[in-house]
């Protein structure tokens, strides 16, 4: 059965499930417009239902083009119901499954409303909590537009809000997750001043106005985005296919209606998987990264270590040294952390690192860190370690996780992590702690 709604929507089209939401879109036939409603189920506690209500009303205070509206929320004695602003219904996130992410032309502009729309919403007091590229809405039609309002919230800071944005709007440019090469080297003529702002945000150094100030300043791209081949193909036949299946489910349900019966529903398992694995694979002579947990039979053999040591060329020559075999022990609950440093750690000096040697040659690492936000050079020479001679194979953003990087042929020689950027900490320092590295072959 369909959930009980207020007499003034009549539900066209179940959209499927955002984690305890349900989605449909509706007609306000007072207005006679297209909405979406998010409904709450009556499984959801009062707590749960309290935040949801105070999420709608706060929400609904705020107006920015790139904020998909809220109308208004209605509660039932089955849930309750939140009317929003119909934005066309495809996400970022459905974007990446059909294989294509936002044009490098239309980013800028997007991002910067975005960002924008973000901080309308911090300067009414609201924390969205929820951001990832499925909260965000854009079709051809119609411009990027922040959604989702009334998710279970991840976090409660407007930092926290900044850092999703960052890695949801890198995900949407480059269309792998963010932490993997800057996007300015995956997309020709994108400048490198995206990069720095993305990652910037993504450590928390910048607040919602500045993201978007530093997204308008940024220059336009000149290239075009190198995208899959057929994907422009596929994403329109998907829509095709999905605009006609909607145009005739509304249609059915209305001749059903006329005879008595229910609104024709998507089958209950239909609805779009909001999570998917997505790997980046770039050439063979570069590193790739994959994001997603491997299973047993996915997993190659980890290499022995000879030697790990610190690289510090321009400070003390020593970063907790005693500390650094925790990097590889085998035992993820150890861990090396730099010094803490009370400045970044570029205003001091270049950056800090350390080396490793192995038994054999390796064919892709491991990186598990605890906290995220360290910008990272992986690199390799087969002289002595001094940054004038090792050669840069990857630049990554550690997420706080763990990251896998594919890496090119090397033989011999000695691998260098080197970390020229430290994300600030509760303590108000620069520091990041490495909990394992492991090299597979």
């Amino acid at each position: 059965m369909p959930p009980p709604i207020p007499d003034r929507y009549r539900l066209e089209v179940r959209i499927g499930r955002d984690e305890d939401l349900e989605q449909w879109l509706a007609t306000d036939t007072t207005l006679d417009r297209p909405v979406l409603l998010r409904i709450l189920g009556p499984e959801a506690d009062e707590e749960r239902r309290s935040r949801f209500l105070s999420a709608i009303r706060a929400a609904a205070r705020v107006n920015h083009p790139h904020l998909a509206a809220v109308f208004t929320a209605h509660e039932t004695e089955h849930g309750m119901v939140a009317v929003a602003e119909w934005a066309g219904g495809m996400t970022i996130a459905d974007r990446l499954r059909a294989g294509q992410g936002v044009e490098p032309d239309d980013f800028l502009p997007n991002a910067a409303g975005l960002a924008e729309a973000l901080d309308a919403l911090h300067e009414a007091g609201v924390v969205h909590g929820g951001i990832d590229t499925s909260a965000i809405y854009y079709s051809v039609s119609h411009v990027a537009k922040l959604g989702a309002i009334g998710r279970r919230q991840r976090h409660s800071t407007v930092n926290g809000d900044v850092r999703d944005m960052g890695a949801a709007l890198e995900e949407a440019l480059t269309g792998s997750p963010a932490g993997g090469p800057p996007p300015s080297q995956v997309i020709d003529g994108l400048s490198p001043l995206v990069d720095r702002a993305l990652r910037r945000a993504q450590r928390g150094e910048l607040t919602a106005r500045q993201l978007s100030e530093a997204m308008h300043a940024a220059p336009t791209t000149r290239a075009p985005r190198p995208e899959r081949p057929g994907s422009s193909r596929r994403l329109l036949i998907i829509a095709i296919v999905l605009v006609a299946l909607a145009v005739g489910l509304v249609a059915i349900g209305r001749l059903l209606l006329a005879g008595g019966d229910s609104p024709v529903l998507f089958p209950a398992g239909s609805e779009p998987n909001n999570e998917p694995r997505v790997v980046l694979t770039t050439t063979t002579t570069s590193p790739s990264v994959t994001s997603g947990p491997a299973t047993p039979t996915d997993l190659p053999s980890i290499i022995g270590v000879t030697s790990i040591r610190s690289v510090d060329p321009f400070g003390g020559g020593e970063e907790n040294d005693e500390r650094l075999g925790d990097i590889v022990d085998g035992d993820p609950d150890t861990f090396w952390r730099t010094e803490r440093y009370r400045d970044p750690i570029q205003l001091l000096k270049p950056g800090v690192g350390f080396a490793i040697e192995l038994q054999r040659d390796p064919v892709s690492v491991q990186i598990t860190a605890n906290n995220g936000g360290a910008l990272v050079d992986v690199a390799w020479t087969s002289t002595e370690v001094d940054p004038n001679t090792w050669e840069t194979l990857a630049s990554v953003a550690l997420p706080a996780g763990t990251l896998d990087l594919q890496l090119p042929e090397r033989s011999g020689g000695t691998w260098v992590f080197w970390i020229s950027e430290l994300p600030l900490n509760g303590d108000q320092n620069y520091w990041v702690e490495i909990a394992e590295v492991r090299f597979r072959s």
